[in-house]
């Protein structure tokens, strides 16, 4: 469950341009380029009101006109945003000599679960559930500094933990019950954390030991996980916590708790629940199997804490983070700019390490210098909303139709086509082809970084590409790539046909004089078990590239020539490099061959071949030559920046300043900053729960943002704006099980009212309420009743 608005008002505002598109003509891309800089030098001469001669209506890409980016250790760190010369330190914490400055601000996301695995001589499920209900015993004594005791492996930080909380209280009651000795334990350690806590409480740490406490950083696991392919990001539902925590615990199950879990997480990804209190029950029965065992489990959950420079004129503002990757995520970078600057300005940002992750956009970057680097550089579909577990649209737009609770229902068109597995050849559907799902997208289409204008057979190449490496042998001469392949199944087994219906163009005024040609291409896309809310279903197989396709070819054919591997893993294992495109000099100059030789034959693949002709084909590699010579790279891109400069060190990476880039300032400002809904009371009353609530929120006042908090009635504002309210309760019967999840009624004064279902059985029954404002389902602040219903059906 993702508590909130409709998503689909994610983006602030509908953009006012997209892209210019006309074919591959020098002359005409030398005009769009005159535009921009036309219009540039007007906003700059305007003082950013764009009054010299032209009222400007759009701003393209975001506020820096550039990002640095370095490796720095935490104590230079430090250093750097006390002296003012560091905007950001992201992804970890700066190492202060004491208490941070005062004009240093901080955000806090979830960092690490903390994991405690047992096995060795522990061989049975009850003798590793004592000596963890001994390790927690002690763990809960007292506070740790930096770590939450929290015995669940759905944290608040996760949008479903509502669907959690009575089962979190019990775990806590549990596992707290005995009367340990600390010093009769021992415990080994994983992590600076894990070693930290096991030696404040439990003395050095075991080297060889039947119990071991290990810090998973959350981020590193949702990377793991997620498909970072090219513009796609999934799988959708990667930041729920059932879903971590299938991927965290499920490994260490003994075969049959692993076959229990693993049906309740087939039954979650496939969508096969017919309402939400279904689908928290089967979320509730795959945490009891993931730890009914006590193999593996979470003790608790160590929250990550960033730090910006607030002060007034050297800072940054209108920040938004992620509720997992923190400031490391595509939002970050969408929505910050400088407190001198109404736009432009050089934004310095530090992370701990400098890369070491291959740069490729199919299975690279996935360290945090790589991740910050591609969240700017490359545009996805869709963006996670950066406080619950739903997606956003940033290149598409989407409008999903579902036919509930079955596999089939939807006519996929025979106009429609499919991609082949191993292949990528794109055939027309069999006929008596049905979907459950169908996506109808718009898509903000914009030119490349080497010039080549975004046009179907962009799109249509994603999809052949997912296809050909989601096999085992893909790529030909039997070259595949086992971790591409897995994590591209999910799209291989639920895509049913994809259907290019149109591109409509128009023109567009942006400013007095000044006319850009807007192309948006409309497709439908349809899905077999597509599960999760309609934004999560929109993000598992959009129509979006947003690398072109004559550079993933290029890919291919050096991964299938066995000049490199798409991801580390197979790298290692066929001893050749991880693909870079970027920083590995032998790798460019076999490519820029290979690019030589397309260009010649005018070499398209296969599953092109009727959508590009030889001249097109030519044209595209010719573009990439220059890219190549002009760039000294090959990370041809069409995100809000493009990258500039790098060493091993330091990374800068320049705004396309271009009206062709589509998104612009103020897009995803709705989510800085975001407001928290709080429970005031909750009471109940012969059948009746009445609930206030508050809402706590930042606003802005001059150049500082204070926080504050007000009764939640119907006529709150926060600013200037309303805000947008959903609220949630379940019903939950004696013996646990989720009866109803449905919305509270918010009456004309401000109250919350539940009316409790007629003749219940009798027994204690626990009913949970929560209330999110704009979407934020982010440390939650809920509330839990008991209510006790008699023989007669009467409450207590």
């Amino acid at each position: 469950m993702h508590p909130g608005p409709d998503q689909s008002a994610g983006l602030a505002s509908r953009p006012h341009t997209n892209a210019t598109r006309e074919r591959q003509s020098s002359g005409r891309k030398t005009c769009r380029r005159a535009i921009g800089v036309a219009l540039w030098a007007s906003l700059l001469v305007a003082g950013g009101q764009g009054s010299a001669g032209h009222q400007v209506g759009h701003y393209p890409s975001f506020y820096p006109h550039e990002i640095v980016i370095e490796a720095l250790d935490p104590a230079t760190a430090a250093t750097r945003l006390g002296n003012e010369t560091l905007h950001a330190y992201v992804g970890a914490s700066p190492a202060f000599p004491g208490a941070a400055p005062a004009h240093v601000g901080s955000f806090e996301s979830l960092g690490s679960y903390l994991v405690l695995s047992l096995g060795g001589r522990l061989a049975s499920s009850d003798s590793r559930c004592a000596a963890a209900r001994d390790v927690l015993a002690v763990l809960g004594r007292e506070k740790i500094a930096g770590f939450v005791l929290h015995p669940y492996p759905v944290t608040p930080y996760h949008a479903d933990y509502v669907h959690h909380v009575d089962r979190v209280e019990a775990a806590r009651a549990a596992f707290g019950s005995t009367t340990a000795d600390a010093a009769s334990l021992k415990i080994g350690a994983v992590g600076p954390l894990a070693q930290a806590i096991v030696k404040a409480r439990f003395g050095v740490a075991a080297g060889d030991s039947d119990i071991v406490l290990r810090e998973v950083p959350a981020a590193d696991l949702v990377t793991a996980a997620a498909l970072r392919l090219n513009g796609w990001s999934g799988p959708p539902w990667e930041k729920d916590g059932w879903f971590l925590a299938y991927r965290l615990l499920a490994p260490a199950l003994g075969d049959r708790a692993r076959q229990t879990a693993d049906e309740a997480f087939e039954s979650l990804v496939r969508g096969n629940v017919l309402d939400l209190a279904e689908h928290a029950n089967l979320e509730r029965r795959l945490i009891a199997s993931l730890v009914g065992e006590c193999r593996r489990l979470v003790v608790g959950y160590a929250p990550r804490r960033e730090f910006i420079d607030d002060r007034y004129p050297a800072g940054i503002e209108n920040i938004a983070f992620d509720s997992i990757a923190g400031l490391n995520s595509p939002v970050f970078v969408r929505t910050a700019k400088l407190k001198d600057f109404p736009w432009n300005g050089v934004l310095q940002l530090g992370v701990r390490r400098r890369a070491d992750s291959a740069w490729n956009p199919v299975a690279g970057f996935t360290d945090e210098l790589g991740r910050l680097v591609w969240s700017a550089v490359g545009d996805p579909a869709l963006i996670h909303v950066p406080f619950n577990a739903s997606w956003m649209p940033n290149r598409v737009q989407a409008t999903v139709t579902t036919v509930k609770g079955r596999s089939g229902g939807i006519t996929v068109p025979r106009e429609a086509v499919l991609p082949q597995p191993g292949t990528g050849e794109l055939r027309p559907v069999e006929a008596r082809t049905y979907a459950s799902t169908k996506v109808l997208y718009e898509v903000l289409a914009s030119p490349y970084g080497d010039g080549s204008e975004m046009e179907v057979a962009d799109i249509l190449y994603q999809y052949a590409f997912g296809a050909r490496w989601s096999a085992e042998a893909a790529g030909g001469a039997g070259v595949s790539d086992p971790q591409l392949a897995a994590k591209l199944a999910a799209v291989r087994e639920r895509l049913a046909g994809v259907r290019v219906l149109r591109v409509e163009r128009s023109s567009h005024e942006i400013a007095e004089g000044l006319t850009i040609v807007k192309q948006t291409p409309i497709v439908e896309v349809y899905l077999r078990n597509a599960a999760g809310d309609d934004n999560q279903v929109a993000a598992l197989a959009p129509p979006w590239s947003t690398v072109p396709w004559h550079l993933l070819a290029l890919m291919e054919e050096a991964v299938v020539r066995g000049h490199a591997a798409f991801s580390e893993e197979e790298a290692r294992r066929r001893k050749i490099p991880w693909l870079d495109l970027v920083r590995d000099p032998a790798l460019k100059a076999k490519l820029q061959g290979l690019i030589a030789q397309f260009e010649r034959d005018g070499y398209r693949p296969k599953a092109l071949q009727d959508h590009v002709t030889a001249g097109q084909a030519q044209a595209r590699w010719r573009a990439l030559r220059q890219f190549v010579e002009a760039r000294g790279h090959l990370l041809v891109a069409n995100g809000p920046y493009r990258l500039k400069q790098w060493t091993p060190d330091k990374v800068v990476l320049q705004a396309v300043r271009e009206v062709t880039y589509p998104l612009g300032f103020g897009t995803f400002d709705r989510f800085t900053y975001p407001p928290r809904g709080t429970i005031e009371s909750a009471k109940h009353d012969h059948g009746r729960v009445t609930v206030r609530a508050g809402a706590e929120m930042v606003l802005k006042a001059g150049r500082s943002y204070k926080p504050t908090k007000e009764p939640l009635l119907r006529s709150t504002m926060r600013g200037t704006a309303g805000l947008l309210v959903a609220s949630r309760y379940l019903l939950i019967a004696p013996g646990g099980k989720v009866l109803k999840v449905d919305k509270m009624r918010w009456e004309e004064d401000g109250r919350f009212t539940i009316a409790l279902p007629g003749r219940l059985p009798p027994g204690l029954y626990t009913i949970v309420v929560a209330v999110f404002l704009d979407g934020n389902s982010m440390l939650p602040s809920t509330e839990m009743l008991r209510i006790r219903i008699d023989g007669t059906g009467t409450p207590g």
